[in-house]
């Protein structure tokens, strides 16, 4: 089986492959409907919109894509954003099932966090559901707190939306 290598993107397609494996995975997993995939292509819209955005202004760079592959198939994905104010936000951290527990996401959340620590940013903040239990274990891992909860009606569950931030300063 080849490695898993991790690179920076976005390259052609991988927006649309972080956008499908979300749809799909979080379908298939979680049973969330098209309304999940429909947030998910807003904000990779906002995303790309800025990077096309950033291209024309010399050292300014509005986030950043890590993309884990496997024999050229993306296993896995993650990205910042900055979100003004010196906080960052981490996005679309997914790994495929056939990829988990070799260390994938791991690496990806350290990449993140080094790339944040390195461009200066104070805080990191990201917005998960409580059902994502092995995502939250390797936020508290790295330092994160929950520093929020809400009972929502989403996606076509209720669920509990939660907040975690890590202070990098």
């Amino acid at each position: 089986m080849p490695d898993i290598t991790i690179r920076i993107g976005p390259r052609p397609g991988d927006l649309g492959a972080v956008l499908a494996m979300h749809g799909e995975l979080y379908a298939r997993e979680h049973g969330f409907d098209e309304r999940f995939e429909a947030h998910v292509a807003h904000w990779l819209a906002a995303f790309a919109a800025a990077l096309g955005e950033a291209r024309d202004e010399p050292g300014a760079e509005p986030g950043r894509l890590w993309v884990a592959e496997r024999g050229g198939e993306v296993v896995g994905t993650v990205a910042l954003t900055d979100e003004g104010d010196g906080v960052a936000q981490l996005r679309w951290f997914l790994v495929a099932p056939a990829a988990r527990g070799a260390g994938v996401g791991r690496k990806l959340l350290h990449a993140l966090l080094d790339h944040a620590r390195d461009q200066g940013f104070e805080r990191v903040k990201l917005w998960t559901v409580g059902s994502l239990e092995s995502a939250a274990r390797l936020y508290l891992d790295a330092g994160f707190r929950c520093t929020e909860r809400n009972p929502v009606r989403q996606w076509g569950h209720r669920l509990e939306e939660l907040r975690y931030d890590l202070e990098l300063g």
